[in-house]
């Protein structure tokens, strides 16, 4: 009968093999962690901020991640008439930080199968930011006439309150430095 002390070192040897050789769990790339691309009101979003995977998370307890609108105002104010879009999705998972991407339209209707250009989002434009807080501090990243994305709506029902949609954009801070989004998409039931 063979020791204890043999058969450990052989399973030790063995585990040291198995590990050296690779026999690792493969990661996940961050573009794999995105959630699919739908039509369906699945309340999903997901993008690469600067190659890394952005998904809404947070507790029970520290608010809605995620959140939609599309509505028509009509007011005497050109400033608050039109249609209006907005999606907003928030991560508070990460440490004390909290991190936000958030695209609207100003007076702007979207249509299904419409690219519109995010930019500075004055009205009858559409804009987007990325957006990363800290308390005390707060850095915003804007789209611009330089600094610009799209949004693509690929499915709009008014009657269900569904929007599906795919972005991109480039945003910039007051200190010049840049966040790249990629691969955005959503699937979501907005409110009026």
């Amino acid at each position: 009968m063979k020791s204890f002390n043999y058969i450990a070192t052989k399973l030790l040897s063995l585990l040291l093999i198995l590990q050296l050789t690779g026999c690792k769990k493969d990661a996940v790339a961050p573009i794999d962690k995105l959630p699919a691309a739908t039509r369906e009101g699945k309340n999903t979003f997901g993008c690469l901020v600067n190659g890394e995977a952005f998904l809404p998370k947070g507790s029970a307890f520290s608010g809605p991640n995620l959140e939609c609108y599309y509505q028509n105002i009509i007011d005497p104010n050109p400033d608050r008439n039109g249609y209006f879009f907005g999606i907003s999705a928030t991560n508070k998972a990460k440490s004390s930080k909290v991190f936000n991407v958030n695209i609207s339209t100003n007076s702007l209707a979207i249509k299904k199968g419409s690219i519109l250009v995010l930019q500075k989002g004055i009205i009858g434009e559409a804009t987007a930011a990325y957006y990363v807080s800290e308390v005390p501090f707060n850095t915003e990243y804007r789209t611009d006439y330089i600094y610009k994305g799209e949004l693509h709506i690929t499915h709009l029902d008014e009657v269900k309150q569904i929007v599906s949609g795919t972005f991109w954009f480039d945003a910039v801070n007051d200190k010049g430095e840049k966040v790249e989004v990629r691969e955005g998409r959503f699937d979501v039931t907005f409110t009026r």
